[in-house]
Formats: structure tokens, C-alpha cells, sequence
């Protein structure tokens, strides 16, 4: 097997083109969509005005859920994203399954659109939500086909405007703040008692958790991704804690509770804004902040099935690239997964969940086997830019292992026993798929993590 971090010449190095700016933009844009401007409103329901609380709360637990990754990549980075960290720690016969996660993962992909949708008809209501949801998606699937960096321009100019325009969203609902939002003593703030708080944090850290691939993914095409991938991660964490928290005290204390839980964030924006302003905020507001999250989703999940599929888990025709570099059989496949459940109409509530179930099942055994990393990497591990020490990784991996739980826990709660017992067979499934396929030969897992 061949390790690309002996081979300092590779032509991975030649794409290094992301500084802390652009990858930042990446994560933001990508983290920043339907948790905030389509499952607000749902979170509500659950927790009434504590749902900005809520949120702070699933971003803190996101992030400790996924801390052994952003101690790591102070370490190593990857080209493969979470497949390649797979066939790393939990050995190459694993890597199918998480192949197959990132086709699941699609589901995130139609959450998203299905929440532009719905956008969409708020503004004008004689446009079909489900029209405008596939046509979002082919749209970054295009965008995407153009190649990395016409995708990362997109991200980082659209992202600097959907924060701007949900600061002003801001400034404008706190002129007139419903005292209840900040009330700890209110009847309706913590409406289901501790179960709805962590009932709505259950869901709310669907769009606080991956920084595996949010961020983590794009290590190949970072500069000094040992330094900034750190920076970039935690950085990420502090704008999103910060910034959910205040857009959620916003949007709860806008308006009462009657109006705004259980929907989306339009109810909220007619009450704040009138005629152009309202038209201009969702448009550069909620379907800005779901555009980018879909073209993120889209850039960072090809990144591991392209690997996969050089590798034999895939047919390896599926990993060819277009004039632009873009590998666009892999983008066409993600395109036509996602929408699959658009055009059921499936629930976004029970999408989301379901989700964010997954991701757990598959997480948990990843982070157990972290707990190999500086015995596997010892001079490397001594190495690392934040001075790790094994003791402090090793907490980590407990830190994130009670975070992943509590997260699954609550994930299940959301679900009917099927719909939990469905998703646990799916996980499982892909597990056996993945060491009987190993087991044909015709995977041939190339080791491409690096140090510099």
C-alpha cells in the first residue's frame, strides 16, 4: 500500500488553492442552511422561546461529538474524506460502509432542497415547492460540474451575503424583542420541560455536527492544512454558536410563539419586514443560506465517493473527471439519490432525524477506533501543531463518544421504533456489505492520508 505522504511531489499538492478565508466560507456556507431557516420553526414546537438555547446547546454537543477530528487534524489530514478515515483506523474491509454513507448522506441534500422549496412558494405562492426543489439541486449539481474552484467563488461571495442578511433580520427583530425570548421563567419557555429542550437539540444538531465533512473533507486542498484545518474547525464552532444563538433569539422573539412554531422562518420575516423588504430578505436570507449549504453538500461528499470508487468499492469508471476537473458521474449519482426523496414528499422532520440517526451509527464505531492514532502514527502524533498529548486525544474520543450517544438517543426518541429499527438494518447492512465486498479482491484500498 502506498502512503501519499511519502511522495511529496504528488499532484494532490498542485490543488492546495483554499487559505483560511476560503475554507472557512466553505464551512460556514455549508454548516449554515435548512437546521437554521427550515427546522427553526419545527425546534419551536418543541421547546418554545428556550429554542435559541437549544441550539447553543446542539452546536456545543456538534462540536464534541466531532472533537477527535479537529484534534487530528493537527495530526494528519486525508484525500477521501470519512471513507479514507475509515479504511485508516477501522481497516480497509470497513471502507464500503462509509461509501455508502455518503450516498445516505444524500438525504441531507434533499432536507435542504425541499427547505428551498418551501421558501420558494412563500415568496411566490403559484410556484410548485417541489419544482423548485429539483431545480435547486440540478442547478449546484451544475455549479459543482464546473470544478472546485468556480464552486468555492459561489460559496464564499453567496455566504458573505446571507450573513448579511440575516444580521440585518436581526437588528431589526431586536428593536422590538418579545421580553419571553430571554424570560427563563416564562411558562412557555421551556414549554416540554427538559425533554423538549433536548428534543429540539436532537434536531437542531443536524446542522452542527459534520465537521468530518463540512470542513475535515477538503484537507487535500487546503494550504498548511495542518494549520489552518485546526483553526478553520474551531473557528467554524465559535461563528456558529454565536450566530445561531442570536438568529434563533431573534426569530423566537419577533413575533409570539403561536405564530412562528411548527413553521418556517417566513412567518417571522412577514412580521418584520413588508412588500420589497420581505421578497429581498428570503431571497438573500433562508434561500441563500440553503443554496449554499446544497453546493457544500454536493463538493464534499464527492470527495469520498471519488476515492472509493478509484478504489474499486465503486466502479472506477465513476471516478473520471470532466474538462474542469469536476468528477461528474459521481456528482450525477449524488444528484439523482437526493432527489429520489423529493419526489415522495417525505417529512422534513422525519428526513432529519432519520439523518441524523445515521450519522451517529456510523460515527460511533469511527470514533472508538480513533483511540489507535498514536500508536499507529507515534512520531507523527508528537508532531502535531497543537502539542497534542495522548491523554488529552483519548479524552476527546470520550468526550465525543457521550456527545455522539446523547445525540443518538435523542435522534431515536424523534422516531417511531420502524423508522429507528430501519435505520439501525440500513447501518448494519452497510457494515456486512462492506466486509463481503472486501473480500471479492476487487476492492484495492490505496492509503492516502498525509503530514504536511
Amino acid at each position: 500500500m502506498k502512503d501519499t505522504a511519502a511522495h511529496p511531489a504528488t499532484p494532490m499538492h498542485s490543488e492546495r488553492t483554499f487559505d483560511r478565508k476560503k475554507l472557512l466560507m466553505i464551512s460556514i456556507g455549508t454548516f449554515v442552511g435548512s437546521g437554521l431557516v427550515s427546522l427553526l420553526g419545527v425546534a419551536t414546537a418543541r421547546t418554545g422561546y428556550s429554542v435559541w438555547l437549544s441550539y447553543m446547546l446542539a452546536v456545543i454537543i456538534g462540536f464534541l461529538s466531532a472533537l477527535p477530528y479537529f484534534l487530528m487534524s493537527s495530526v494528519m489530514n486525508f484525500r477521501g474524506g470519512t471513507y479514507t478515515i475509515a479504511c485508516t483506523f477501522l481497516g480497509h474491509q470497513m471502507g464500503g460502509a462509509y461509501v455508502l454513507l455518503q450516498v445516505l448522506y444524500a438525504l441531507i441534500l434533499s432536507i435542504v432542497g425541499t427547505g428551498f422549496g418551501l421558501y420558494m412558494q412563500s415568496v411566490f405562492p403559484s410556484v410548485s415547492a417541489q419544482y423548485s426543489t429539483l431545480a435547486i439541486l440540478v442547478i449546484f449539481w451544475l455549479i459543482n460540474c464546473l470544478g472546485q474552484n468556480v464552486m468555492a467563488g459561489v460559496q464564499k461571495y453567496s455566504t458573505y451575503i446571507l450573513i448579511a442578511a440575516m444580521l440585518v433580520f436581526c437588528g431589526v427583530s431586536f428593536k422590538n424583542l418579545n421580553p419571553a425570548a430571554l424570560d427563563f421563567s416564562h411558562p412557555e419557555f421551556f414549554l416540554h420541560g427538559a425533554n423538549g429542550l433536548f428534543s429540539a437539540m436532537a434536531l437542531l444538531v443536524f446542522s452542527s455536527q459534520s465537521y468530518d465533512n463540512n470542513v475535515y473533507a477538503f484537507g487535500r486542498y487546503t494550504l498548511e492544512p495542518r494549520k489552518n484545518m485546526p483553526w478553520a474547525i474551531f473557528a467554524t464552532f465559535l461563528f456558529l454558536l454565536v450566530f445561531y444563538g442570536i438568529c434563533g433569539i431573534a426569530a423566537v422573539g419577533a413575533v409570539d410563539l403561536a405564530t412562528f412554531a411548527g413553521k418556517p422562518l417566513t412567518n417571522v420575516a412577514r412580521a418584520v419586514f413588508s412588500g420589497p423588504f420581505f421578497v429581498a430578505f428570503i431571497t438573500f436570507g433562508p434561500i441563500l443560506c440553503l443554496t449554499t449549504t446544497v453546493n457544500g453538500c454536493y463538493a464534499a461528499f464527492t470527495i469520498g465517493l471519488a476515492k472509493s470508487s478509484e478504489d474499486g468499492w465503486l466502479p472506477r469508471f465513476m471516478s473520471g473527471k470532466n474538462r474542469w476537473g469536476a468528477h461528474w458521474i459521481i456528482l450525477t449519482l449524488l444528484a439523482a439519490a437526493c432527489i429520489t426523496p423529493v419526489l415522495f414528499n417525505i417529512h422534513i422532520g422525519i428526513l432529519t432525524s432519520a439523518a441524523t440517526l445515521l450519522i451517529s451509527l456510523f460515527q460511533i464505531p469511527l470514533l472508538i477506533s480513533f483511540w489507535r492514532l498514536p500508536k499507529m502514527f507515534p512520531d507523527q502524533f508528537k508532531k502535531s501543531t497543537l502539542h497534542l498529548t495522548v491523554t488529552v486525544f483519548q479524552a476527546s474520543i470520550v468526550i465525543a463518544m457521550m456527545a455522539r450517544l446523547l445525540i443518538t438517543y435523542y435522534s431515536m426518541r424523534n422516531l417511531t421504533w420502524t423508522t429507528a429499527a430501519g435505520g439501525a438494518a440500513v447501518a448494519a447492512a452497510s457494515f456486512v456489505f462492506s466486509y463481503f465486498r472486501y473480500r471479492t479482491g476487487v476492492p484495492k484500498v490505496e492509503n492516502s492520508y498525509f503530514f504536511d
